[in-house]
């Protein structure tokens, strides 16, 4: 299927692009291109899949003998990620003068413990004389486990990276497509041992990607299954934790109107509307909605401090920024709010106009949408550090996952039997 082999070929350059691509950096410039048209090539082809119908594994799900080796794949996994893991935190001990990113969040989630909730976004006076947490609580909420437990809140990281590539392991069926599997296994191996074994991804030891990395995992997921309760606590969890959602959630909201699926708007809105109250209004209150809101704004100066203090931010990452220099940042900032917004909207509107008229049925739009939305805030955002950009190649590998492991689903179309059967089948 020639869908399939171009799903596959752009998933591969996607993850060359943002791993071993960048270990040289003169070929930064080249990878910020072959990063954004990869994910804009995965958005278009998924439109011309068949529609996924992503359902729970059955009871006798590891009866298979197969299946059953994945439990031992996903257990090796484990033990690699632990030893990394322990080598980062003995070498790199939290310290806000290397990144000051998860002491800051260990400081919320210790204040959150300890049931001081009011105090949680008030500034912290021993990390740089004085600074005002400002991440979201999607993002920061989780490692108040790992503070609870008094242990490296960086298990936490660890931990959703297990659970982000566990979800592809699980979906992934080698015996659909034996050549496209092996490169999608070359991908996604290239992906962990970019990310563990070595030091330039920084993703462990020194960021909380590793939840937005997980929240945006579960969505696809949602997305796969067409199940828009859990779509819209996924979506309410994404824009909790990291803003790239931002211009997709109106595209969806107007194309379920327009698709007249009001069941399915009804499910999205009150399952969000009841994640946001439980994490945002409850604890906090809406003072600290107005922090969310006024935060975009205050890219602009931070972009420029960056680019006088650490150019090389800008030289060695993915993303646009590098062409757009220090003298065009509000440019670049104002493009990034623009098409993040309009890009998805119209995007959703064609699809759903095109399959109003019934020349070519589109099918995925929503996923398709989501992973351009995640392409077009990538490659736009104001300072590119670079582990911002491992969360949608995570999303791309569940996708790929799962059709390049739709051999039997498609036969069972063939056949006439229809799509309710189960992808674990």
């Amino acid at each position: 299927m020639l869908q399939k082999r171009i799903l596959t070929a752009a998933f591969f350059i996607e993850i060359l692009s943002a791993t071993y691509l960048l270990a040289d950096p003169d070929f930064a410039a080249l990878a910020s291109v072959l990063y954004f048209l990869s994910g804009i090539t995965i958005a278009g082809v998924l439109l011309f899949l068949p529609q996924s119908h992503l359902r729970l594994p059955k009871k006798n799900y590891f009866k298979n003998t197969f299946n059953s080796y994945k439990l031992s794949a996903l257990a090796m996994m484990g033990v690699i990620m632990c030893h990394f893991g322990i080598q980062y935190m003995a070498d790199a001990p939290l310290n806000y003068h290397d990144s000051d990113m998860l002491p800051i969040i260990q400081v919320m989630s210790h204040r959150f413990i300890e049931g001081h909730w009011a105090e949680v976004y008030n500034t912290i006076p021993n990390i740089w004389q004085g600074v005002k947490p400002i991440y979201l609580p999607a993002m920061w909420m989780p490692f108040s486990f790992a503070e609870w437990l008094q242990i490296d809140i960086r298990w936490i990281t660890i931990l959703a990276l297990f659970l982000a590539f566990s979800v592809p392991i699980l979906l992934w069926d080698p015996f659909a497509s034996q050549r496209l599997s092996l490169t999608y296994k070359i991908g996604v191996f290239m992906l962990f041992w970019w990310l563990f074994a070595n030091d330039s991804a920084g993703l462990v030891p020194y960021t909380e990607e590793g939840v937005v990395i997980i929240n945006y995992v579960w969505l696809a997921i949602a997305l796969l299954s067409e199940n828009y309760l859990l779509i819209g606590v996924a979506a309410c969890l994404c824009l909790l934790s990291r803003y790239a959602l931002i211009g997709w959630l109106p595209a969806m909201l107007i194309l379920l109107y327009v698709q007249r699926k009001r069941k399915q708007w009804l499910h999205l809105k009150i399952s969000g509307i009841a994640c946001f109250t439980l994490l945002v209004l409850l604890p906090f209150g809406w003072t600290i909605i107005k922090n969310f809101i006024t935060l975009p704004g205050a890219y602009i100066d931070f972009a420029a401090r960056v680019w006088k203090d650490g150019p090389q931010v800008f030289a060695i990452s993915l993303g646009f920024a590098k062409f757009f220099g220090p003298n065009h940042i509000a440019l670049q900032h104002y493009l990034l709010i623009t098409l993040s917004f309009t890009v998805p909207m119209v995007f959703v509107l064609v699809c759903a106009w095109v399959n109003y008229q019934k020349r070519i049925i589109l099918h995925n739009i929503p996923l398709a949408a989501l992973k351009l939305t995640l392409a077009i805030f990538y490659t736009f955002v104001d300072v590119p550090y670079l582990y911002l950009y491992y969360t949608s190649p995570f999303i791309s590998c569940v996708l790929v996952s799962y059709w390049v492991s739709y051999r039997k689903k498609e036969k069972e179309e063939a056949a006439g039997v229809g799509l309710e059967n189960s992808h674990f089948n």
